[in-house]
């Protein structure tokens, strides 16, 4: 399964180009793969399984829940960690997001030429399995990547105690994805810059 939406990626990176001082680019992959937010597993919201606590959204319905930042570390490199209300917005826009994301935030740190943007989602119920996270992060690295020279490689690393997945694009951007188990709650980011706040921001990420 691949992404879907290219909305929030087009809209970070024009944050991350301004940030690293360079024109944003102009031209990219479909619409359809250029997602690095977008969830992957069942594309349309009548797959996903539906929640069993009362009173939650129905499938396909995605809700921004602010607490979720707290899972982030509240600095990087001395500089705050803010929640990014509008990537949200964008992000629920894609079907394949919603149908596979319960809940999420999205919190973003930048400072000078380095930026890293990070999302902290709760999947639906049941939509989490091995396979599913891998197909997670393939899409994921394909759509950040697609828009900064491709996949160059892939690696794992322990990063606070805990099994980071990265990749690494052709353009130098890099994403980070990590599945807090205890807390049933994924967190993919992508960074920039020579201070790799990405690796600083999985580093620190809290119980």
């Amino acid at each position: 399964m691949r992404a879907a939406g290219g909305a929030l990626l087009a809209a970070l990176l024009i944050v991350a180009a301004a940030a690293c001082g360079t024109p944003a680019p102009t031209t990219g992959p479909d619409a359809s793969t250029a997602d690095p937010t977008a969830a992957v597993g069942p594309a349309r919201p009548s797959d996903a399984p539906a929640s069993a606590v009362a009173g939650t959204p129905p499938p396909g319905v995605a809700v921004e829940d602010p607490s979720l930042i707290a899972v982030l570390p509240a600095t990087v490199a001395g500089q705050p960690v803010v929640l990014e209300s509008q990537a949200f917005a964008d992000a629920i826009a894609d079907p394949a997001f919603a149908a596979n994301v319960e809940a999420a935030a999205f919190g973003v740190v930048v400072a000078g030429n380095d930026l890293s943007s990070a999302m902290v989602a709760r999947p639906v119920p049941g939509a989490w399995s091995e396979a599913w996270f891998r197909d997670w992060r393939e899409s994921y690295d394909e759509g950040a990547c697609g828009q900064a020279g491709g996949v160059a490689g892939t690696a794992e690393a322990e990063l606070g105690g805990r099994t980071v997945y990265i990749a690494t694009c052709a353009g130098g951007l890099r994403t980070y994805h990590a599945w807090l188990e205890d807390r049933g709650l994924l967190v993919s980011a992508f960074s920039v810059g020579e201070e790799r706040y990405g690796e600083q921001l999985m580093a620190g990420l809290r119980p």
